[in-house]
């Protein structure tokens, strides 16, 4: 379950959920996904699946080791991957844990498998969106432990479990989790690990309800809605480490640069845990190259914490760019100041960071301290065959197409896989880095659950991932209502206050529609970048100014006078395309390329805008009844990409690629006059496609436009 947030003292509440990073070597990713068949239909008239027969005598299937190695740098030493052979099982009729399939012993009714999975990849069908039960389950033979080092624990690191999870160790329920997006930690019970094999059990549902992220919804047809497509059970890795009597967790570091001619700084806050029992003393400092410092020393019973804070400069520092993302080595260390084993290191958190700097100076977002005018497009971190368990040639791939594109920047819904923004890192891209707050009604934000529950996912993202000189801002939503009330002002001003304590070098951001029937809005106030998803042209009621796409100019000009302070970036902009045709006709590739090349001439016109991205890089799954507007759909597919399901490129990519690589992204933008290519003619979509689409809601408690 979800844990409550308390900022002012994190340690004890993030211990369990954050640190660490997961691990899975290149072949176990690059292995063909195992999806289990689907069980036979249920009898007509009943609605659960028929029980279970009796398991004949056959016997558990032998435990195997982990991997050796992590998938990505960052995390603690120690680290196995939990690939190798998982078994799987569908659960139609919710009978698993009235049969207790958590304890049998046999293997009957499950099918072999692998993990990362995603277990209705593949599955277009409303079923499939709305959600199931699905098992897995692996015998897991612990990595050896040198004498000298036992009486420590074993952790076991979920990267991502969509949407919840229950675990259990040898039958024993060791804890659960609610929440697709982030990533948690359990510990393995000590009686359990004892003889060095253990069964373990996780029985996820991705059966999703309003007041998840991204929450549930029902489209007026009667299918199953809820933002992208909603992928079940361990899209990403399972992680082993060994916590050697201490532990580090969470640790965050922090790069930043306060100016041009000053040393680089990290600020390091870190959790130390005796995991063992008896009193260890210890010295936790951090360490860059061969410059160490010390953050404190501790003196821990067995199951205290301590959180330590502290900072490091960096002298001289080769500074961090699109053009030379020069990274550096730190981590944070705990030796041992008494006993037998003074001296020794027994915990440590290695990551690879960059020092740069990231501010919203007077209006415009600066990084290194010069003004920029980035380029970029959006994605979702899926493709066809694995959904969004994607392997390592997947992830690659991914990060190819959007270097090609010739754009700086990539924005998803929710933080991305570890490796992807490592690779973000080391490749000079920058990460628009979001929580799936996406469309969530008023009325859900006003419930201190829901609140406390988006605070805490804000949490984890910053905690997890402050490192990475690739993120330059936190978003804290996208798509809330454009008619904002208290619960949603209320929230801004919270995720101020959890951004302030944890991260001051980043501005917070926030995507929002356009909203043209409301004029100014005051709420963005504690908001330093302002996304605008612009779909003038495209959506939009007949009457709607948004199906006007001469609009478009005129209301930037108007938010602009309205939000003088926030730096401003086009979030999303983008037309459905999947067939040929003259550019007069919405959905054809030619109406796509036109309108391309006109909303980008517009955002030229406006110096003053700091950035803008496509929506999105390639087509994806949204929805069973998917349209976006586009007169002929193709659903579920999103048909806005710029690649089709095949990574053809259409004819818009090369508009958008000469368009990027024309943009010098990391100066200020021109001031010249623009001449702004001709817009394919305004359009009107059908009732329930446009801002106020699907599904149903009362007055300003919620919005959802199609944007995906």
């Amino acid at each position: 379950m979800h844990r409550p947030l308390r900022v002012a003292a994190r340690a004890a509440t993030l211990a369990l959920v954050l640190a660490g990073s997961a691990a899975a070597s290149a072949a176990a990713q690059d292995a063909p996904p195992a999806t289990p068949p689907a069980p036979a239909p249920a009898p007509p008239g009943t609605t659960t699946a028929p029980a279970t027969p009796p398991a004949p005598d056959v016997p558990r299937p032998a435990p195997t080791p982990p991997t050796a190695g992590a998938r990505e740098f960052a995390g603690q030493d120690d680290r196995w991957t939990v690939g190798g052979a998982w078994l799987i099982r569908r659960d139609q009729g919710n009978v698993g844990m009235k049969e207790g399939w958590e304890r049998r012993a046999s293997p009957v009714g499950w099918t072999a498998g692998s993990v990362p999975n995603v277990w209705n990849a593949g599955d277009n069908s409303p079923e499939s969106q709305a959600g199931g039960i699905t098992w897995y389950r692996r015998e897991l033979r612990l990595p050896r432990i040198p004498k000298a080092r036992k009486g420590g624990a074993f952790v076991l690191r979920f990267e991502r479990v969509a949407v919840a999870a229950q675990v259990w160790v040898d039958g024993e329920k060791i804890g659960s989790h609610r929440g697709a997006y982030e990533p948690f930690e359990l510990r393995i019970p000590a009686k359990r690990a004892r003889d060095g094999k253990v069964t373990l059990v996780v029985r996820t549902t991705n059966v999703r309800n309003v007041g998840d992220f991204p929450p549930a919804s029902t489209q007026r047809d009667g299918t199953p809605g809820g933002g992208w497509w909603n992928d079940g059970g361990i899209p990403r890795e399972v992680v082993l480490r060994y916590a050697d009597g201490l532990d580090l967790s969470p640790v965050q570091i922090t790069p930043d640069l306060p100016s041009a001619d000053s040393s680089g700084l990290l600020r390091v806050r870190a959790t130390v845990t005796n995991v063992a029992s008896g009193t260890r003393r210890a010295r936790v400092q951090i360490r860059v190259g061969d410059r160490v410092k010390r953050l404190g020393d501790v003196r821990l019973k067995g199951g205290e914490s301590r959180e330590l804070e502290g900072r490091m400069s960096v002298p001289d520092p080769i500074v961090w760019t699109p053009k030379k993302p020069t990274l550096y080595t730190a981590g944070v260390e705990a030796r041992l100041t008494s006993g037998k084993r003074e001296g020794e290191r027994v915990a440590r958190y290695r990551v690879r960071t960059g020092i740069r700097s990231v501010k919203v100076v007077k209006g415009h977002l600066q990084l290194n301290f010069r003004d920029v005018n980035l380029r970029g497009s959006g994605l979702h971190e899926m493709d066809i065959r694995r959904a969004s368990a994607l392997t390592n040639h997947g992830q690659n791939e991914l990060l190819q197409q959007v270097r090609d594109l010739g754009g700086l920047v990539l924005r998803a819904h929710y933080p991305l896989h570890p490796r992807i923004l490592e690779e973000a890192d080391r490749q000079g891209l920058l990460v628009w880095s979001e929580i799936p707050v996406y469309q969530v009604r008023q009325s859900q934000l006003a419930r201190p659950s829901v609140l406390n529950n988006a605070l805490e996912l804000l949490e984890s993202m910053i905690v997890t991932n402050a490192h990475h000189p690739s993120v330059f801002t936190w978003s804290v939503g996208n798509e809330l209502t454009t008619n904002p009330g208290k619960p949603i002002v209320d929230y801004f001003k919270a995720t101020r206050k959890v951004v302030d304590e944890l991260d001051r070098s980043r501005p917070m951001a926030y995507a929002r529609q356009s909203g043209v029937r409301y004029g100014c809005v005051g709420a963005y106030g504690p908001v330093d970048l302002l996304g605008l998803n612009d779909y003038f042209g495209w959506y939009g009621a007949p009457d709607d100014p948004l199906s006007n796409p001469a609009e478009l100019g005129p209301f930037l000009d108007r938010l602009r006078a309205c939000n003088p302070r926030e730096a401003i970036m086009i979030t999303e902009t983008g037309a459905e395309a999947n067939h040929d045709g003259p550019v007069t006709n919405a959905g054809t590739y030619a109406f796509q390329a036109a309108y391309a090349a006109h909303h980008f001439g517009v955002y030229r016109s406006k110096p003053w805008l700091s950035g803008a991205i496509w929506w999105g890089l390639r087509e994806f799954r949204v929805r069973p009844n998917w349209a976006g507007g586009n007169p002929a759909p193709t659903p579920p597919w999103h048909g806005k990409g710029l690649l089709g399901r095949d990574f053809s490129k259409k004819p818009a990519w090369t508009v958008l690629r000469d368009e990027f690589r024309s943009v010098d992204q990391l100066s200020a933008p021109s001031t010249a006059p623009v001449t702004i290519p001709p817009s394919p003619p305004g359009r009107s979509s059908a009732a329930g496609t446009g801002e106020d689409g699907d599904p149903a809601a009362a007055p300003g408690d919620g919005a959802a436009t199609p944007g995906a």
